[in-house]
C-alpha cells in the first residue's frame, strides 16, 4: 500500500494476496469427493481515491468551514470456487458505511468474496473554524457491481442486483460534550 496525494487529494493503490490452507480435515464434513487438504489462493487489487474541497462561511457570528469529500473505491478480486472449504468462524459482515471501502464482505478466513465493483461516496462536514472541531458530518454512498458477486456461505444467496443498497451516515455535535450519530 502506497498512499499518494497532497493536502486536498489522495490515491491509494493496494495489491494483496490471500492464501488459506486447511491441512487436515479428517472427520469434518467436506464436499463429496473433496480431498482432506484444501486451499484457496486469490489476488486482491484496489484503488482508493478521494478529494477534499472546502469553503468558509459564517453563521450566527461564528466562522465555519464546510468540506465536500467525494471518494471512489474500486475493488477487483477474481472468483474462486470455495465450496470445498469448510466454514469455521466466518460470517457475512453487516452492511455499514465502512463496507463501502472494505476488501471482503466476510469476517473470518473461510471465505474471500469475489469482486469487480466500485463504491462511490460523498461526505460533507461542517467544522468550527476556531478549533477545527466537527459540528456536522453527513455522507451517502453505494457500491456498483460490474460483475455480480458469486461467493457465498453455505445456504446463502449472493447479493442481487447491480449494486448494494444506498447507505447514509449522519453525525451532529449538539455541544462540546454531546453528539448524536
Amino acid at each position: 500500500r502506497a498512499r499518494l496525494g497532497g493536502a486536498s487529494w489522495f490515491v491509494t493503490p493496494q495489491i494483496a494476496w490471500r492464501y488459506t490452507r486447511y491441512g487436515s480435515l479428517d472427520g469434518l464434513p467436506v464436499a463429496l469427493g473433496a480431498e482432506d487438504s484444501v486451499s484457496r489462493s486469490v489476488p486482491i487489487a484496489s484503488i482508493d481515491a478521494g478529494a477534499y474541497f472546502e469553503r468558509n462561511f459564517g453563521f450566527h457570528d461564528h466562522d465555519y468551514i464546510q468540506t465536500i469529500e467525494p471518494r471512489l473505491y474500486y475493488l477487483y478480486v477474481p472468483y474462486r470456487d470455495q465450496t470445498d472449504l469448510p466454514v469455521f468462524d466466518t460470517r457475512e459482515l453487516t452492511f455499514s458505511w465502512n463496507s463501502l471501502f472494505r476488501d471482503n464482505r466476510f469476517g473470518g478466513a473461510d471465505r474471500q468474496a469475489d469482486a469487480n465493483q466500485a463504491a462511490l461516496a460523498l461526505t460533507t462536514r461542517i467544522l468550527r473554524a476556531a478549533d477545527g472541531s466537527e459540528r456536522l458530518s453527513a455522507g451517502i454512498g453505494r457500491i456498483h457491481y460490474f460483475d455480480a458477486p458469486r461467493v457465498t456461505l453455505p445456504g446463502a444467496l449472493p447479493p442481487g442486483g447491480n449494486g448494494s443498497a444506498w447507505i447514509a451516515t449522519l453525525g451532529i455535535s449538539l455541544s462540546d460534550w454531546w453528539s448524536l450519530g
